[in-house]
């Protein structure tokens, strides 16, 4: 496996604002708690330290999920999270089925990599990978399919509410189609069994994602976390009352965005409402609306006054869901968590939230952008040598990598520029005679020169158009290059799932990655097979 660091700026697919955060964090100083460094973290460990963290609610409500389903370094990591030198690192996604897109496995892989870091430069510390698996997400479209060598395979439910709570009706077809697209490799078997143990243990969606991401990260001391737990929510009432009867998230949240559209540029990415938290139940997850001096439920007839929602807070917490603005609140409220590892869109929306983290007293986590990576295979590795295809060339977009070829297929410049300028030289001076001999005949000349400039164009069509036919094959090889590394033009880590590459590696795959999966390094990964 060899890998190639390349640049954030030099990824067109990525957005300015990504760029921005990677290659010159210091602009977003006045919105971040600490730099994204090794030197943040020693500010952070000292301020979260500060925090109250019910660490035995934690360490009771992990052992409760872990309860015989733990390796040996998950039991050590749960039992290490009592001590108050012990800090979690975290990343979170949607339970997307069977994975998802491949980036839910590099956000895995970038937590234990950093983990190990920061063990070997805070001995004194200890540090867990932590997985929260964003299970009252009720947008289902969002969670539903995954693509397995760009065939998409669908899990179809009829139900609604949050993802998490849904049976597991519909998943073992999806399950067999999956079987049938990866083959017989012994990664594929494996990953055939792990799917299969984790259907038939599980009573519902959020037993299936924690089980299967356990078979496979557990050696890693990975611990997966489900946050919907009502321990949890009972810990959490103080910011819930907070949120539902005092309001200040909107009007913060807000001044925020506008603080940095207007000094950087970049607009909002998370929408703040009055007030931000879901009414959940096992078939809905409902807006909460506050209007004339009444809470209501939306798509549902149901009115509280506040005393009638305090008393609900207080006898019913589990029924109340964070939605964006409120969930980075409640993770890092249960949570003695250090840095979030997400993608740049994640990130742009924990950078609306400094001012809502010191309102609620709530330590901010320093902002980590997850590593991004192209994985070549060795088939695409085989077709890029051939056509001898440079780096700096992947990295051009379609049409300008296809002109550039067919200018070195050809072995001389295509492109007339010198010819243009020639002829704009002798057209120009013939225009000067012309205005000297009779000053109608200007407009005679200039007329004839665009036709024979038009001549000229078709002459340098014909040229690209006989190359291109000669190169064919070439060509149609390098628009299948750059759809494999750019589908759409945009990233393959967001399209095409990581077992893609997995079921035909050995078994030390997941091992490399995490080993390259840096966080601290701010390129882009071109992993060559």
């Amino acid at each position: 496996m060899q890998v190639n660091y390349i640049p954030f700026d030099r990824i067109k697919a990525l957005s300015d604002r990504d760029i921005a955060y990677q290659t010159n964090t210091s602009i977003f100083e006045p919105f971040i708690q600490h730099s994204p460094s090794i030197e943040g973290f020693q500010k952070a460990i000292d301020l979260k330290s500060k925090q109250n963290i019910d660490r035995k609610l934690l360490v009771d409500v992990l052992s409760d999920h872990y309860k015989g389903n733990a390796s040996i370094l998950q039991n050590i990591n749960i039992e290490a999270l009592a001590n108050d030198q012990t800090f979690t690192i975290v990343t979170a996604h949607q339970p997307s089925i069977l994975g998802g897109p491949a980036y839910y496995i590099y956000k895995i892989c970038s937590v234990i990599n950093l983990c190990r870091q920061l063990k070997t430069i805070y001995p004194s510390q200890d540090f867990v990978p932590v997985f929260v698996s964003g299970s009252e997400d009720h947008d289902f479209d969002e969670v539903k399919n995954i693509n397995i060598f760009s065939k998409a395979i669908t899990w179809e439910s009829q139900e609604a509410g949050p993802v998490g709570r849904f049976s597991l009706d519909g998943i073992e077809q999806a399950l067999n189609v999956f079987d049938d697209i990866i083959g017989e490799s012994p990664n594929a078997s494996h990953l055939k069994e792990v799917f299969k143990n984790a259907h038939s243990i599980s009573q519902n969606y959020n037993d299936f994602v924690f089980h299967w991401l356990n078979a496979l990260f557990a050696k890693y001391g990975l611990i997966v976390f489900n946050m919907d737990d009502e321990r949890l929510k009972r810990r959490f009432i103080p910011i819930i009352k907070e949120e539902l009867f005092n309001r200040p998230s909107e009007t913060i949240v807000k001044t925020t965005q506008d603080q940095i559209q207007t000094s950087l540029g970049f607009k909002a990415q998370a929408f703040a409402r009055e007030v931000n938290f879901f009414y959940m139940s096992r078939q809905s997850r409902e807006r909460i609306v506050f209007e004339n001096n009444v809470y209501s439920i939306s798509n549902t007839g149901d009115t509280f006054t506040r005393e009638q929602m305090e008393t609900l807070i207080e006898t019913s917490p589990q029924n109340f869901s964070p939605n964006v603005v409120t969930r980075p609140l409640y993770q890092e409220y249960i949570l003695p968590n250090l840095a979030y590892i997400g993608g740049g869109g994640e990130l742009a929306y924990w950078m609306e939230r400094k001012i809502q983290f010191e309102h609620f007293g709530i330590v901010m986590p320093i902002l980590i952008r997850r590593n991004s990576l192209m994985i070549i295979n060795k088939g695409l590795q085989k077709n890029i040598a051939k056509l001898s295809l440079s780096m700096d060339e992947l990295l051009m977009d379609e049409t300008e990598l296809i002109k550039h070829y067919v200018n070195k297929a050809s072995g001389t410049s295509l492109e007339l520029t010198n010819e243009y300028q020639q002829l704009k030289t002798i057209f120009d001076s013939l225009s000067t005679k012309a205005l000297d001999i009779d000053p109608t005949l200007d407009g005679w000349v200039k007329s004839e020169a665009s036709k024979v400039t038009k001549i000229v164009e078709a002459i340098e069509a014909r040229f690209i158009k006989t190359i291109k036919a000669k190169e064919e094959t070439s060509l149609s090889q390098i628009k299948n290059i750059k759809s494999k590394l750019f589908p759409n033009g945009g990233l393959q880590e967001r399209t095409e799932s990581f077992w893609n590459y997995y079921i035909n590696a050995d078994e030390t795959f997941i091992d490399e990655i995490i080993n390259i999966c840096n966080p601290l390094n701010k390129d882009f990964l071109f992993v060559d097979l």
